[in-house]
């Protein structure tokens, strides 16, 4: 099934802020309840170290992520260390002091709207983008590609999505998934369970986008596409699949310079 870039609701600059602060809500707690990342820690903590790189530069950040588990997973069963920034081009301002409550001197964030095609000169470190690369276009992919790539930066780029049967029929229990663990959400909102169990806007429009992010998940191939009309010398790139926990398979993208020499799993 090939690649199709349909609409998500989040993506549009009217969407309701209230709204879309709830969906990155819910994508938050799946992200740190379930660990789909985990596998891909030891490889991230790898390249990390041959680039002696310590922060992270999260781009599209949402409601903060699994950042939170990954910063302990590289500092508790890696032994490094890192610090990060999150940035969103609609930064969840809430969300983010949360999580820097949460990690103390460990996450950072952006007060400003940051665009991942064109990060800031003075945001400097390891890009990463979770669960968040299939918004972009082509083009537009490509460009957060060789923005980093042109400025001397690794990235990482991971997805649980993907154009898998087994996956759309997961993505189809998604309401029940929502209904189920809206009450267990923090920072609680009465807003919430309004828009969730009273008119059941959120599970309608977490279905709706979830089935679309499958429809516009990257596969290997077609990054390997994307990466070969970028033309710099200097950068690697290193991309493939790794199985996850509940049966999800990772799509991942690591980008970084050559000099640093790091070996492939």
């Amino acid at each position: 099934m090939r690649r199709v870039q349909l609409l998500e609701f989040e993506d549009l600059d009217w969407f309701p802020q209230s709204w879309r602060r709830m969906i990155t809500e819910v994508l938050q707690f799946f992200s740190s309840r379930l660990n789909p990342y985990g596998p891909l820690v030891p490889r991230l903590k790898q390249v990390l170290d041959e680039l002696n790189c310590h922060h992270l530069i999260d781009l599209c950040s949402g409601g903060s992520g699994p950042l939170r588990l990954l910063l302990d997973q590289l500092e508790n069963q890696e032994h490094y260390p890192v610090q990060a920034t999150l940035t969103d081009k609609f930064p969840n301002l809430e969300a983010f002091r949360q999580a820097r409550a949460a990690c103390p001197g460990k996450i950072h964030f952006s007060e400003s709207p940051v665009d991942a095609r064109e990060v800031p000169s003075h945001l400097k470190g390891f890009r990463t983008l979770f669960a968040s690369f299939h918004h972009f276009p082509p083009e537009a992919a490509k460009q957060i590609l060789q923005d980093a790539a042109r400025k001397n930066e690794g990235i990482g780029i991971f997805e649980f999505t993907d154009r898998s049967l087994a996956l759309y029929l997961v993505m189809l229990t998604s309401p029940l998934f929502v209904w189920l663990v809206t009450p267990l959400i923090r920072p609680f909102s009465w807003q919430r369970l309004l828009w969730t169990y009273l008119i059941p806007v959120l599970p309608l429009l977490i279905i709706w986008d979830g089935m679309v992010s499958n429809f516009r998940t990257y596969s290997p191939v077609e990054l390997k596409r994307l990466v070969q009309d970028i033309r710099c010398d200097h950068y690697q790139w290193e991309i493939g699949k790794t199985r996850s926990r509940g049966g999800y398979r990772i799509t991942y993208l690591f980008g970084y310079p050559v000099e640093a020499s790091v070996g492939r799993l």
